[in-house]
């Protein structure tokens, strides 16, 4: 794997994000709190979390500084337009920490200060593969949800996304 590689991943990851998204901004402001009784509760937790491992992942691997988003940030996101503000700060952020990669960085081995004694080091590149698959995780809980309370779903597929890019569908 190399910059290349994690470049497109994280395109991908984006444009999912935003797909899903967009389904989520056509729920209700009381579906989109509503507690469920699925993964982590509402589609606004889902979100602001998604987001901030995303946040804190990434920022973790270009600072080795642990910032995670609070509880009150967590109750301020239930306002769709300011998480989606932040979210875009984040992808942006990112966005630019991934494509300054390089082999090197991509093998540098990194371990959260509260992962455990016998936890072994993971490399830059098996985080940034876990957080897109936590993000996919999720996006998929998402749509989930979105089903049971009667809203519109959206396809996130990899495919898809290669064909729309490569047709330049966007």
């Amino acid at each position: 794997m190399n910059r290349d590689h994690f470049v497109e991943l994280y395109d991908y990851t984006d444009w999912a994000n935003r797909r899903v998204w967009n389904c989520v901004m056509q729920l209700s402001q009381e579906d989109f709190e509503k507690h469920l009784t699925f993964s982590i509760g509402a589609i606004h937790i889902q979100c602001a979390h998604t987001m901030g491992v995303e946040y804190w992942w990434l920022g973790f691997l270009r600072t080795g500084e642990l910032n995670f988003i609070t509880d009150e940030e967590l109750e301020q996101y239930k306002d769709r337009e300011l998480l989606r503000k932040r979210w875009n700060e984040v992808t942006e952020t990112n966005k630019a920490y991934v494509a300054s990669l390089t082999d090197a960085e991509l093998q540098r081995l990194v371990k959260p200060s509260f992962w455990d004694e016998n936890e072994q080091p993971i490399s830059v590149a098996q985080a940034l593969t876990q957080v897109a698959n936590h993000s996919t995780d999720h996006r998929a809980q998402i749509m989930a949800m979105l089903h049971v309370l009667g809203g519109e779903g959206v396809g996130q597929d990899f495919l898809e996304y290669l064909h729309r890019f490569a047709s330049s569908e966007g």
